[in-house]
């Protein structure tokens, strides 16, 4: 019996219900135990905060920070800072992710295409990149100032590593053997760069462009912490000079919430740019 013959048979359909089937548990599963973990958590934590476990001054039950994000929510002048203080972390983020990224992933491709480049820049950004980027901040704010300014250059700094180096090491070790049939087919050079070996290292590439949007929130908070009137990073170190908890636990709820959202958008950028990469 031919394929085809097969593809309609009740044996073909039987086996498409059981994938479907499959794929469905899998997917419960996944919510499950990804949606279980964290309620679970949440739990321990109030029940440990009722019974007097934990000092509720310092750790306060979830249902007290939700009481107090209510409050606050509610409250017009609480909310529109809020909003600002998101804003402004969000307007930093942004520009300096971008700005990072873009130049990280220039270099990095341009350092494994051009030997002369890589042996011009690869000693200084390897030499440079174990500096903690916090530790060159005051240099920052000195140079750049106190404003906006000073935290995206501190945030491009730190994505600029990530994707350089991740670009710089996907581009050298990509598969030898699709170099070696586009020789083979007499490729013109560009070509086999552009076409062949820069796509097969986009994997590298989007995972130095996701790590380098986790280090950008952890940039961005820690910068507002020191120096910043306004964003999160300010809201929640002000909300703990005052000793309002809660506050500061919404804070950090909102940052985590933010670190969500980003770790999404990558997984978006991933379909995007390497549609053939196997699905998590």
């Amino acid at each position: 019996m031919s394929d085809f013959a097969l593809s309609g048979s009740p044996v073909s359909a039987t086996l498409s219900r059981k994938v479907i089937r499959a794929r469905r548990l899998r997917l419960l599963q996944q919510l499950t135990l990804g949606i279980g973990f964290p309620v679970i958590v949440v739990l321990l934590w109030q029940a440990a905060a009722v019974t007097g476990l934990v000092d509720r001054r310092f750790f306060p039950a979830p249902s007290d920070t939700i009481a107090a994000t209510i409050a606050l929510l509610q409250d017009p002048d609480e909310r529109a800072r809020l909003l600002l203080d998101m804003l402004a972390t969000y307007r930093r983020l942004v520009i300096g992710f971008t700005i990072g990224a873009t130049l990280g992933v220039v270099t990095g491709v341009g350092m494994a295409l051009s030997r002369p480049i890589r042996d011009s820049l690869g000693p200084t950004v390897s030499a440079t990149f174990p500096t903690p980027k916090l530790a060159i901040f005051p240099l920052l704010i000195v140079i750049f100032g106190l404003g906006d300014a000073s935290k995206v250059v501190l945030i491009a700094l730190g994505v600029f590593y990530m994707t350089c180096l991740s670009s710089l090491s996907g581009v050298l070790y990509a598969s030898p053997l699709h170099r070696d049939v586009a020789k083979a087919f007499r490729i013109p050079a560009w070509t086999r760069w552009t076409r062949i070996v820069v796509p097969s290292a986009m994997p590298s590439i989007v995972t130095g462009l996701k790590l380098g949007l986790g280090q950008a929130l952890i940039l961005v908070v820690s910068a507002e912490f020191v120096s910043a009137q306004e964003g999160l990073g300010h809201f929640i170190w002000d909300s703990w000079q005052v000793l309002d908890v809660p506050r500061m636990f919404m804070g950090l709820v909102v940052v985590g919430l933010t670190g969500g959202a980003a770790v999404l958008f990558g997984e978006f950028l991933e379909r995007r740019l390497i549609p053939w990469a196997p699905k998590s």
